[in-house]
């Protein structure tokens, strides 16, 4: 397609439909079958034309830059030959291009009012019949701003800031989740339910969503970091979506890829992309939830057959909870890799679970989870293996491996180091996790806000206009110090998540995923508080299914669990940052680590004087560096403590076991304090980072009340341990009010530019 004039007039007639429709680089699946329908019983189209057009139907292969700015300058060129009274409708132009066509100006056929009947209707249908839409096809958009008006900023320019890196990729899942085949739907009856979340899984195969972090010589994107935005976007919709999407392509997946070779890449990454190959992460044991380590189903090689035989020794050592149980077809299945009775830990196989019938493999047993309190589109199992015979391709090779004589081999020598590279591989799981439940939160306290900006409430005096609830100081107190939290998760885990991506040595990745483990717990317990808070400021509406609170509230609370139990990741984070060693990670490497800690926090830290202690100024308060001082004030003083109180214990020669179980709580009150500390940081960056002025300082209003509600929270130990006294604490509380009080005008806004569609905020609350 080189020219004009080799462009038949039914192609002509269609290019304003397909170059609107590609115009955001998403077909969605209902515009897709749309336009199959239409194109086949479309008589003035030839067999030609038809067979181009389907041609620029697959979302995988979207029309090149090439073609897409020869469609423009086609439908450009037409703009001085279309009088003002033509302008109405896109099929109305692409009628006029036909028209218009070298050697077809006498066709009667593009004069027909059937011809333009059935292009107006294909336009109808695909939603982009409208005068936007027009002049946007032949250059004269105008500014398609969200902002609203009364906002004191520009909201569209604050939601781009905010999608950050990957904004096409969240602009085009906010497209395919408005589409009527997305629509949040609320099914009850759970194998209805798995199988609408099934089919979507499968849309988004189809549309190359699922390959975002994959190379494209194996089917994928290659992306870095999209899969994490998509996933972070298909959380404004169904979670039960979400999370089967995560187990597909990214725990699934992920694993496949960051723990395989080649072989494995070669052969399972394309149909996994597509979800044509379904598959399932079997990590999790009965017998022993976060204890990974100590898993008990084996995978004994047999040299004599170049097999692996995988087995569940008891009935505690099944596979739990395993979301895709039921529909996939292999398993990513941790065991104990074991050659000539040497146990060299845990390793990751391939294990086919169902032949191409859908039957369960010989040895293979698999028991549905049943009714869950959230999550029913998910279909969790159960998973038993009873001496399964799998190839020796299947181990995932990457860290580990079994030659050809039948030895084992590996390039990371200690067992334990071995083990935690390799769940490294997959730390971008809890970095998902994270900005999904800070997504719920997002949906949660948009649906409140907009309610309480319209729910009114008690008179001033008789005869008076009843207040909006928004407009109570409570109601502001309830909300707005969690909307500055959410902002400040936000950027501190899409900051984590460009970090994760970039990082290129061992150092950066344990830092990573020190991070992760302490922002996912801290995220995904801001969201289920997040969303009790929103589902109470909403009253008995709030109570309403078709209000989604329900499945907010059901479907996140698992958050605080999975991926990690949030307070067993907190004693990781506090490991992490005792040390800079990866062997912080290792029990054998504790009295290193307590003997550098010692000797770097000895007597550093200064106690503030009393004029610090009290100073009550609106300037102090207000100041970065307060915050900062703060917060890294409580995390070193918390550090430098839990370091003696191990020290000491260890003196007294109580064995490190024990000393660990005797500073619990403190390592999880001090891992607290570090997640506060990196949160404020990455907020603070944030705002420093941005180059819009009146949006710059409303995020400075935020992040000064994120730091002063975290002051607050925590006044007990500052008022414990004398970095300020009650008259502080007491301005401290006062600054929070007035900082709700400047934030209400612009609440509407700040919601809106999360970019969350209208059709995915339940029933819009009617009063």
């Amino acid at each position: 397609m080189s020219s004009q004039t080799q462009i038949s007039p039914g192609k002509l007639s269609m290019i304003p439909l397909f170059y609107i429709g590609w115009s955001d680089s998403v077909l969605s699946p209902s515009e897709m079958k749309l336009i199959h329908q239409k194109l086949a019983k479309l008589d003035f189209l030839t067999e030609d034309d038809k067979e181009y057009l389907i041609r620029w139907t697959d979302p995988t292969n979207p029309p090149s830059d090439e073609i897409f700015k020869e469609w423009s300058n086609i439908i450009r060129s037409h703009k001085s030959l279309l009088s003002q009274d033509q302008l109405k409708s896109l099929s109305e132009l692409g009628l006029e291009l036909a028209r218009n066509a070298t050697n077809y100006r006498s066709d009667e056929i593009w004069k027909a009012p059937k011809t333009k009947a059935a292009l107006l209707e294909i336009e109808e249908s695909m939603g982009i019949h409208n005068s936007e839409s027009l002049r946007m096809a032949i250059g004269q958009s105008q500014n398609e701003s969200a902002s609203n008006t009364s906002a004191s900023f520009d909201v569209e320019s604050l939601r781009r800031y905010l999608d950050g890196t990957h904004i096409e990729i969240k602009e085009r899942i906010r497209k395919l989740l408005r589409d009527p085949v997305f629509a949040y739907a609320n099914i009850v009856e759970k194998d209805a339910f798995r199988k609408h979340t099934l089919d979507l899984v499968k849309k988004f195969g189809q549309q190359g969503i699922g390959g975002y972090a994959f190379p494209k010589k194996y089917g994928g994107q290659e992306v870095p970091g999209g899969h994490i935005a998509a996933f972070e976007s298909v959380a404004f919709s169904d979670l039960s979506l979400t999370v089967k999407f995560g187990v597909q392509f990214g725990l699934f997946g992920g694993a496949v890829y960051g723990l395989g070779t080649e072989k494995h890449f070669e052969k399972y990454i394309e149909p996994m992309c597509k979800a044509e190959l379904l598959g399932c992460f079997a990590m999790t044991e009965t017998g022993h939830g976060s204890n990974v380590k100590g898993l008990e189903t084996t995978a004994v090689y047999d040299h004599h057959s170049q097999s692996f035989i995988i087995n569940s020794p008891d009935e505690d050592s099944g596979k739990e909870y395993i979301g895709n149980a039921l529909h996939a077809h292999l398993a990513a299945v941790f065991a104990q890799l074991i050659v000539d009775d040497v146990n060299h830990g845990v390793h990751c196989f391939v294990v086919p679970m169902r032949n191409s019938s859908g039957e369960l493999q010989p040895g293979i047993r698999v028991e549905d989870c049943g009714y869950k309190m959230g999550l029913n589109g998910v279909d969790n199992g159960r998973i038993w293996f009873n001496n399964v015979s799998i190839p020796k391709d299947n181990l995932l090779n990457k860290y580990g491996d079994v030659n050809e004589s039948g030895e084992y081999v590996s390039s990371i020598n200690s067992v334990n180091r071995r083990f935690f590279t390799m769940l490294g591989a997959l730390v971008a799981g809890r970095i998902c996790v994270g900005l999904g439940g800070i997504s719920a939160s997002k949906s949660a306290l948009s649906i409140a806000i907009k309610y309480g900006l319209k729910r009114r409430q008690f008179a001033s005096k008789s005869g008076d206009d009843e207040m909006l609830i928004m407009d109570y100081p409570t109601h502001q107190r309830r909300l707005i110090p969690r909307l500055a939290k959410t902002y400040g998760y936000h950027f501190a885990l899409s900051e984590l998540a460009d970090q994760y991506v970039s990082a290129d040595t061992e150092e950066a990745q344990r830092k990573i995923e020190t991070k992760a483990a302490g922002l996912k717990a801290m995220a995904t317990w801001h969201a289920t508080d997040t969303i009790q808070e929103c589902r109470e400021a909403c009253g008995g509406k709030g109570y309403l299914s078709e209000n989604r609170f329900t499945d907010l509230k059901a479907d996140t609370d698992i958050f605080t669990t999975f991926e990690g139990d949030n307070t067993v990741l907190l004693q990781l984070v506090a490991k992490g940052v005792m040390t800079e060693f990866r062997e912080s990670f290792h029990s054998d490497g504790v009295r290193a680590v307590i003997k550098y800690i010692g000797t770097r926090f000895s007597n550093t830290l200064t106690e503030y004087n009393p004029f610090f202690r009290r100073n009550t100024n609106a300037e102090h308060l207000l100041d970065a560096e307060f915050h900062k001082e703060a917060f890294q004030y409580r995390k070193e003083k918390m550090l430098h403590s839990l370091s003696n109180r191990m020290r000491n214990f260890l003196n007294r020669r109580i064995p490190l076991h024990e000393a660990f179980l005797k500073c619990q709580i403190h390592m999880v009150d001090m891992a607290r304090a570090y997640v506060d500390y990196q949160v404020l940081k990455s907020f603070q960056r944030a705002v420093v980072n941005c180059n819009l002025e009146k949006e710059r300082a409303l995020l400075e209003k935020l992040k000064a009340l994120y730091a002063l509600t975290i002051l607050e929270e925590e006044k007990g130990w500052f008022l414990e341990n004398d970095f300020m006294d009650g008259t502080k604490s007491k301005a401290v509380r006062r600054m929070i009010n007035k900082l709700c009080q400047e934030l209400r005008p612009d609440i509407n806004g700040l919601v809106d530019a999360f970019g969350i569609p209208e059709e995915l905020l339940g029933a819009k609350i009617v009063i």
